[in-house]
């Protein structure tokens, strides 16, 4: 959906145009209203518009004066004038600034849309055949190997996706693995000399595995490779639709499959040694349904790994659910990305508070009585909430203060109570202490609009001079206003401006242009139609009324 902006200086045009049309109909997602130029200009400089409908005769600034400073700034915003003048030269000098269409009043609302949703169908089209847009699908292409593999790792650590989102970045990177779907996962561990090889050689070296993988796969097996953490290969391994159709029929199916992947999980460590000169030890892990199972035979494959392997080479291991026959099992929770220390250093306190209520849950279902995962849990949230401190240039107990920060006799870690309750005070008054700067720092930046606003009324107070006062980008002003005062800085500054022309106005002696000229107004017109659309009153009658009251 695109976004609209609508510019008259007739209100009542831009309010019916922008509130009664069914715009979505013509793609447009958003309509924003100005009223003169000037005000346009300010909401391109802190919105996406797309497209322009302006009217040309406007005080203050014309509509083609407008199209030339979006012409100048804003090269693929399709401008659209509005006019009931239909005179030639009007029309010239359009055509000189690219206006993308013309249209003269009175015009119906359907030819309005119909226009609209012609520039949207444009701007639609330039969009999926600009050089940036397919420079981008390009890159996705090159990228994808990449891509698939980071998937693949946040995948194995734990992360966790919707059916729908995982089902989109899927297609978007163009695998055939699909929710619910059987697989095993294939651990390849490099070693002896393969181990010892510099970065590039052992990029070549495992680039050259996982081809041979694919070989020896193919026609069986559906291979998704990546790289882990710990530096090992791993494959997640589907059978193929035309082998699935093969065995339908099969009794012991999953018994056969089973068998081949070994089979073919020896050849690979025939052909390393062989063709590469190389050792590598192969595990299969057992056959589960993506993505549910991904990081409990991910990590039943670590375990035999450790257990069963070691220190020796060359070995070809079917892992069992070892993870399940373990007295003592991990906190998962605790290690899945994201990290408790990545979610406090994005500032998303939402999801770290989400993260050590998980984190609790777990120990409540699993661990509450086990005084050495109260302990684990107890420092690696200390870690945490101390290193976010000390990144900010704080020691930790100036944030949450002396006695929670105190560790000594872990008090904290007696009760699975005492550890929820430490937790928490201390996530609150982590979040509170950042909280209170991030708002004395908006509360600093609105004091110092402010006092520029007042400093330069008269002068250029326009929405980019205040930004580079500030040597901050016009947006982000514009949103730390907002979100401080509740009103627009345009809004601040025209009260400021119709205040000091309230008080100029009691000064008989002061003519209407040349308070308009005082207040920054070059054209008196305007400077009398922005007073009245303010106070409801012309400057003459504001005076009057002022004359009445003494």
């Amino acid at each position: 959906m695109f976004q609209l902006l609508i510019v008259d200086d007739e209100a009542s045009v831009v309010d019916s145009l922008a509130d009664t049309l069914p715009w979505p109909e013509a793609g447009i997602g958003s309509v924003y209203k100005a009223y003169s130029g000037f005000e346009a200009l300010d909401i391109l400089k802190t919105n996406p518009i797309d497209i322009i409908m302006t009217d040309i005769r406007m005080p203050g600034m014309s509509g083609l004066e407008l199209l030339e400073e979006v012409r100048r700034n804003w090269k693929k915003i399709k401008c659209i004038l509005l006019s009931g003048h239909a005179e030639f030269e009007y029309a010239k000098q359009a055509i000189q600034h690219n206006t993308f269409d013309y249209l003269l009043k009175p015009i119906s609302d359907e030819a309005i849309l119909s226009k609209v949703k012609h520039a949207v169908d444009v701007l639609q089209r330039e969009r999926e055949e600009s050089q940036s847009y397919q420079r981008v699908l390009k890159a996705l292409e090159e990228n994808l190997p990449k891509l698939r593999a980071e998937l693949l790792n946040e995948l194995l650590q734990g992360v966790k996706y919707s059916k729908q989102r995982l089902t989109e970045k899927l297609d978007l990177l163009k695998m055939s693995i699909a929710p619910d779907c059987p697989f095993a996962l294939m651990l390849v561990r490099m070693e002896g000399q393969l181990s010892e090889l510099d970065f590039y050689s052992l990029s070549l070296m495992e680039y050259a595995i996982g081809n041979m993988a694919e070989e020896i796969c193919e026609g069986y097996f559906h291979l998704w490779p990546g790289k882990d953490v710990y530096g090992y290969l791993v494959f997640v391994v589907t059978v193929t639709d035309e082998k699935q159709a093969e065995l339908a029929q099969t009794e012991n199916r999953r018994e056969t499959v089973e068998n081949q992947l070994q089979l073919m999980a020896s050849q690979l460590q025939l052909s390393v040694s062989h063709y590469l000169k190389g050792t590598v030890s192969v595990l299969i892990s057992k056959w589960g349904s993506f993505p549910d199972d991904m990081n409990r035979l991910y990590q039943d494959s670590l375990l035999s790994l450790r257990r069963r392997v070691g220190n020796q080479s060359g070995l070809l291991i079917y892992v069992s659910d070892e993870m399940e026959q373990q007295p003592v099992h991990s906190l998962q929770r605790l290690y899945e990305p994201p990290l408790l220390i990545h979610l406090l250093e994005s500032g998303n306190w939402d999801a770290a508070h989400e993260k050590l209520t998980g984190i609790l849950d777990e120990l409540h279902m699993k661990w509450a009585d086990s005084a050495e995962h109260l302990i684990e849990v107890f420092f690696f949230v200390y870690a945490s909430f101390s290193s976010f401190a000390h990144k900010n240039g704080r020691e930790l107990a100036q944030m949450i203060g002396p006695v929670l920060s105190d560790a000594a006799g872990l008090t904290a870690c007696r009760s699975i109570a005492a550890l929820e309750n430490w937790m928490f005070q201390s996530f609150r008054r982590l979040q509170q202490c950042m909280e209170n700067e991030t708002r004395n720092n908006r509360e600093n930046a609105v004091r110092k609009i402010q006092q520029f606003v007042q400093k330069h009324l008269v002068e250029d107070v326009s929405l980019q001079a205040i930004a580079d006062h500030m040597y901050m980008h016009p947006v982000h002003v514009s949103r730390i206003y907002k979100l401080e005062t509740g009103e627009n800085i345009s809004d601040y500054v025209l009260r400021l401006k119709m205040e000091m022309a309230a008080s100029l106005l009691a000064d008989n002696t002061l003519k209407n242009y040349e308070i308009a000229l005082k207040l920054g107004y070059q054209n008196p017109n305007y400077f009398i139609k922005v007073f009245k659309k303010y106070y409801s009153l012309t400057p003459q009658e504001f005076r009057l009324k002022l004359e009445e009251g003494k």
